[in-house]
């Protein structure tokens, strides 16, 4: 279906995009498809189409842009470095001032850090760091999870997203994660004790050949819907870990560098990781990855041979000055703090939503990582893509992109934004939703 009206888009924008469509092979992201602009700019939360269109980036490239486009000293950071010297992996002062910079947001037992340059990159070198360590071959993840695209990360999920895609490498098994809104065992938290997570001590028990190497688990997951696990959950997993002897490992591909509200998301619970995995927002925009942990883990094991580990673009002179600037517009600004509040605004506005309107199920936010979940009213029945579609239609069509077009909802405005434009954002997505509400009536009835 169009997402939207083709008499609205100028004969330069349909040039364009016609242009990519012609030589681009099938399977790009989806936003660009149902969205179809072409961004001519971007600033702190407003980005820009060609036409002239101004939106309020709820998007922010999945999270990428956590300090907002176009920062004056983030692009003060990049253009400098970039006149200097961009690429290579020697030692640089850029990257010994990023690596003394993120070592003072870090717990003690995580210090080493090793870069890549994307999410699926950083995780795939996550799993073989665990397993060089432990000497043990299997990998726990979770109902939900998402770890990235490469052959390895695709193993971790479950879903649909496997399908048609194998073989995938042997050795992952998958347990549930805890959305309460949707537990498996049809119970209510905290009545139930944490029962998913003694339900994955037996999966774990039944399906493994107890050489468990690692447990991986995104402390909110990102691409199921931003879903926020209920308060201790993390514990209970850190302890599975440790009660298996594994490695435990966070993805924070999404939820670092203050997405939820603190600078890593594990930090709500005061669980430590054994391995850390960063993207996105880290490099904002900028592609940066990293695993960061401790080096007497893999000391003398095959991951620290010189070269191992190793990655083309990892650690390069662009991608550390894009990080480091990050992380000081981070501090400077007090954006972590800032998100946090402005996070507080977001839940007491959308908190009575799933009372109030008939089409949403479930709300969740953890700072500004906000979710919600739209189901036919009176039910917890997803609604359908032509619906979802509808919504995100109407919503850009109004200046919000959203990541609103499926039956998921994930919003993540920059940690920057002003707090009138969240709330004017918010307030389209209000009643959009509203309008939604009645035309999912008429769908029923039809």
């Amino acid at each position: 279906m169009e997402s939207r009206r083709d008499k609205d888009l100028s004969p330069t924008t349909q040039k364009i995009i016609s242009t990519i469509s012609n030589h681009a092979l099938p399977g790009g992201p989806a936003i660009n498809e149902y969205a179809n602009i072409v961004v001519d700019r971007a600033e702190n939360a407003y980005i820009w189409d060609i036409d002239g269109n101004r939106y309020i980036d709820f998007f922010t490239g999945v999270g990428v842009c956590n300090i907002g486009h176009s920062h004056p000293k983030f692009l003060e950071g990049v253009i400098k470095q970039f006149a200097r010297c961009s690429v290579g992996t020697f030692y640089t002062d850029v990257r010994a001032q990023l690596y003394e910079s993120l070592a003072e947001f870090l717990p003690s037992n995580l210090k080493q850090i090793h870069m890549y340059s994307t999410g699926s990159e950083a995780v795939e070198a996550a799993i073989r760091l665990a397993r060089a360590a432990t000497g043990r071959e299997e990998v726990i993840s979770f109902w939900g999870g998402f770890h990235g695209k490469t052959q390895g990360a695709i193993s971790l999920h479950t879903g649909p997203r496997k399908k048609d895609v194998g073989p995938l490498p042997p050795g992952t098994h998958h347990i549930p994660y805890a959305y309460c809104y949707r537990c498996p065992l049809k119970l209510k938290f905290p009545d139930c004790q944490y029962a998913c997570a003694s339900l994955a001590k037996n999966i774990i028990k039944e399906s493994t050949t107890s050489n468990i190497a690692a447990i991986i688990i995104e402390p909110v997951q990102g691409t199921n819907g931003n879903i926020v696990p209920p308060p201790g959950y993390i514990k209970e997993i850190r302890k599975l870990a440790d009660d298996l002897g594994a490695l435990l490992i966070f993805d924070e591909v999404i939820t670092g560098f203050g997405r939820t509200g603190r600078f890593f998301a594990f930090e709500h619970e005061g669980v430590v990781p054994d391995i850390l995995v960063l993207g996105k927002a880290m490099g904002s925009g900028v592609p940066t990855s990293a695993i960061i942990s401790d080096a007497t883990l893999v000391k003398n094991t095959s991951f620290a041979s010189p070269s191992a580990a190793s990655s083309t673009f990892g650690g390069n002179p662009l991608s550390t000055a894009a990080a480091l600037a990050t992380l000081e517009v981070i501090r400077e600004e007090k954006l972590i703090e800032r998100g946090n509040e402005l996070g507080k605004v977001v839940e007491s506005i959308i908190a009575p939503w799933s009372k109030e309107l008939p089409v949403v199920g479930n709300t969740g936010s953890l700072g500004l990582m906000i979710g919600l979940e739209l189901v036919f009213p009176g039910t917890n029945r997803p609604l359908p893509d032509e619906l979802t579609r509808q919504f995100f239609s109407s919503l850009l069509n109004r200046g919000v992109m959203a990541m609103a077009y499926g039956s998921r909802v994930r919003l993540y405005p920059p940690l920057s934004i002003d707090e009138s434009d969240l709330k004017d954002g918010l307030s389209v997505i209000q009643t959009e939703l509203q309008l939604l509400s009645k035309s999912v009536e008429n769908y029923s009835k039809d």
